[in-house]
């Protein structure tokens, strides 16, 4: 698929807004955002943090359901479901997408996803995420909000506000955007390149000659010079094996030098520092957790931005009517897959006998495909409901039946009898 320009392909339909001017925020005009620009995100460490974030999230999936009364009543079936579970755009899947939002929300602390609408279907046509260089904020005379992208081409829209999904991290001091990490990773990224580069210097050294040349015989200073220069470019600055050989006018002598690095310990509180700031740890980012590591993971990292991301999505996407009628984004996964076998076997054995899970659901915990007719839920005939108890043990609905009534009218017939 080719575009002769991607910027034209995805604003075609929106219109220009030129009567705005820049809003005025409560501590001034400081109204423009640009992304964090230290480059944390070229660092191994970082990536790594951002990349096991972003991976996991990627197996969650965004479903437009409609609520009643805080319960699901039903899986909308519609094309906002199938670009939320499949294609948000032409360009990714499902999984792609919610990858380089995350990407982008750990990166520079903001999140920007831009809603396509189908003017006429007044539809969701695609979800963008965007990257670029600089964002304003701007307002009409009716108080209505536009963000204003300029990107890395040099092409320029503003668009409203409502049309942009926005998750914010670390949303502090400024009203609009998540405060940046350029004060709070600077320092710990610097340590950590330093560390680095101690242990590239301590490999380097380990086949370098260092020392003195001492001249056994009188030479003159231009001799001098040229033997060494041979020296140094033949032994010292392409030597990989460190040993050198020379004649008896000159005798070299080695200046030993003891080149100091981070140690095991040092190098893991560096690193911890980074893992701490994304809410991580070495097991994670390995992927080596436990059952318990894991779901400490999902709840404390994973959890709060689906929650963020589906109610901004929620909000953006439906009217207030529509959210009334109990239109709503959520987010699901499904826990039980990192769970060990006895975990799932345990949830099984408890759920099964009240119906709680259909024969499809049973072989999709473990891993198996559905089967035909695997929907019918299964339930066991030793339960019932505490109003039918009666019923179910004697056949008899006793809760229809004033207290004696029976008893009374079977003496009676024995009485006449």
């Amino acid at each position: 698929m080719q575009f002769r320009s991607l910027f034209k392909k995805i604003f075609n339909k929106e219109k220009e807004y030129k009567d705005v001017t820049a809003l005025k925020l409560l501590n001034g005009y400081a109204n423009a955002y640009t992304p964090f620009s230290g480059n944390s995100y070229d660092d191994a460490t970082v990536r790594d943090c951002i990349d096991t974030i972003a991976r996991h999230f990627g197996k969650m999936r965004p479903k437009h359901v409609i609520k009643e009364d805080g319960k699901i009543v039903k899986n909308a079936n519609d094309r906002l479901n199938y670009l939320l579970s499949n294609c948000p755009n032409e360009l990714m899947t499902a999984s792609e997408f919610l990858e380089k939002v995350i990407a982008q929300y750990y990166t520079y602390n903001n999140a920007f996803i831009y809603i396509k609408w189908d003017i006429a279907l007044e539809k969701v046509e695609a979800l963008y995420p965007l990257d670029f260089p600089l964002l304003e904020i701007l307002e009409d005379r009716s108080n209505n909000l536009y963000a204003r992208f300029t990107f890395g081409g040099g092409e320029r829209t503003a668009i409203p506000y409502n049309s942009i999904i926005h998750i914010r991290r670390h949303f502090n001091r400024d009203e609009i955007f998540g405060d940046d990490n350029s004060r709070i990773m600077i320092e710990d990224l610097s340590t950590l390149k330093a560390a680095k580069a101690s242990i590239v210097n301590a490999v380097k050294s380990f086949t370098s000659l260092r020392g003195y040349l001492k001249w056994l015989t009188t030479m003159r200073p231009g001799d001098m010079k040229k033997t060494h220069d041979e020296f140094v470019n033949t032994y010292a600055t392409n030597n990989p094996s460190g040993i050198a050989s020379i004649d008896n006018k000159v005798e070299f002598h080695e200046l030993s030098t003891k080149v100091t690095t981070f140690n095991s310990q040092q190098m893991s509180y560096v690193r911890d520092n980074i893992y701490k700031h994304f809410g991580l740890n070495e097991n994670i980012i390995m992927g080596r957790y436990t059952e318990d590591e894991y779901i400490a993971f999902y709840e404390s990292v994973l959890e709060p931005v689906a929650v963020k991301l589906a109610q901004e999505m929620t909000d953006k996407i439906f009217t207030r009517r529509e959210r009334a009628f109990g239109n709503e984004i959520i987010m699901e996964s499904n826990r039980l897959n990192f769970m060990s076998v006895a975990s799932k076997i345990k949830v099984c054995e408890t759920l099964i006998p009240t119906g709680g899970l259909t024969v499809n659901e049973i072989r999709e915990i473990f891993g198996y495909a559905g089967i035909e007719g695997g929907d019918e839920r299964m339930i066991s005939l030793n339960f019932v409901k505490a109003k039918d108890q009666s019923l179910y043990q004697t056949g008899n609905d006793d809760n229809n039946l004033k207290g004696g009534e029976n008893n009374e009218k079977t003496g009676n017939e024995n009485d006449n009898a």
